[in-house]
């Protein structure tokens, strides 16, 4: 059974209120592994965390051209674009994640097949580049999808994989009951940057995607949403001018809350002048927003990490350090 999300604080220009939950994943759903962005750095690290699936109950079928590599893409356009819409037309598969992100899944948001997802909801899970399938999926195909885990990079391990991590993962895409409070404990608990509490939908992902989302019919109107961004490898300076990005582009002043997640690999360097510590870059563009904000959220390039339903109702509270899912990602 199908469930549209009715969140009141939804009402915004593209209209929030009607997205759609996907069925929630049962033990025996075939699940469908594609690679719409870079190749595997180890094939069989992919392998393993296809194991991982079927160990569980999971069947999982591979995309056609899943090993396939074209540079630092995981095939040609033409070749990823076919195996993302192959798995969405096959009325079998019931999830669909990507073996690892990287770069190049902007290059086939013309080419997927919107319509038959919004016939055939079905969960759709990756992090990193595919913040920008988040994104187009919310908007095109007015589907809840999922930020988090992937099988190449969080579930090849079988004997090191995060428990929180897994946690997470799996209660998000089986359960019809919201995830509630984050739970983070010491010393990555949440923290507080701006005070104040604010309810809204959730919008977020890597931050270079979200830059370079802007401006194409790709984007969801912010209006009213907690905005969750992480990042990986861009120092001070860069993520200062993706942020700002955000702001020129009236994105900030739209937003109900903002948090951000990990920004990893990012040491500072010294070329012709000190750089500025990230905090204070982050801070600067909470005091621009001017609205509820957290930080320290286990999102992004990181082993410990929470994988969250992107378009849900959610609850920040800035002065606590705390976020909470009010709605399930699933029906």
């Amino acid at each position: 059974m199908l469930s549209v999300i009715n969140f009141q604080a939804f009402d915004s220009p593209m209209n929030i209120a009607s997205l759609v939950r996907p069925p929630r994943l049962r033990k025996g759903d075939l699940i469908g592994i594609v690679a719409p962005a870079s190749p595997q750095r180890d094939d069989e690290r992919l392998r393993a965390g296809i194991g991982y699936f079927e160990s569980l109950g999971y069947p999982v079928l591979c995309g056609e051209n899943l090993w396939r590599r074209h540079g630092y893409l995981a095939g040609t356009d033409d070749e990823r674009a076919a195996d993302l819409n192959a798995m969405i037309r096959d009325p079998r598969v019931r999830l669909i994640i990507a073996g690892r992100g990287g770069y190049g899944v902007t290059r086939i948001l013309d080419r997927i097949d919107y319509k038959a997802l919004r016939r055939d909801p079905k969960i759709i899970v990756g992090f990193s580049d595919l913040t920008a399938l988040n994104l187009a999926i919310m908007t095109k195909s007015r589907m809840v999808s999922f930020s988090g885990a992937m099988p190449g990079v969080d579930f090849w391990d079988a004997g090191n994989i995060d428990p929180f991590t897994e946690d997470i993962f799996w209660r998000g895409v089986t359960s019809i009951r919201p995830l509630g409070n984050i739970v983070q404990m010491e010393p990555d608990r949440i923290i507080g940057m701006f005070p104040g509490k604010s309810e809204g939908w959730l919008l977020g992902g890597n931050l270079t995607l979200l830059a370079s989302t802007i401006g194409t019919p790709y984007m969801p109107k912010p209006d009213g949403a907690i905005l969750l961004v992480e990042e990986i490898g861009e120092e001070a300076y860069r993520v200062d001018r993706l942020m700002c990005q955000l702001y020129n582009a009236g994105m900030l002043g739209k937003i109900a809350g903002l948090a951000f997640g990990a920004f990893t690999n990012a040491k500072p360097t010294r070329v012709s002048v000190d750089p500025l510590p990230m905090e204070d870059v982050l801070e600067e563009y909470v005091g621009r927003a001017g609205v509820p904000a957290i930080q320290g959220v286990l999102f992004g390039h990181i082993k410990t990490k929470v994988t969250l339903p992107l378009g849900v109702g959610v609850r920040i509270d800035g002065k606590r350090g705390a976020m909470r899912v009010l709605e399930a990602g699933v029906s």
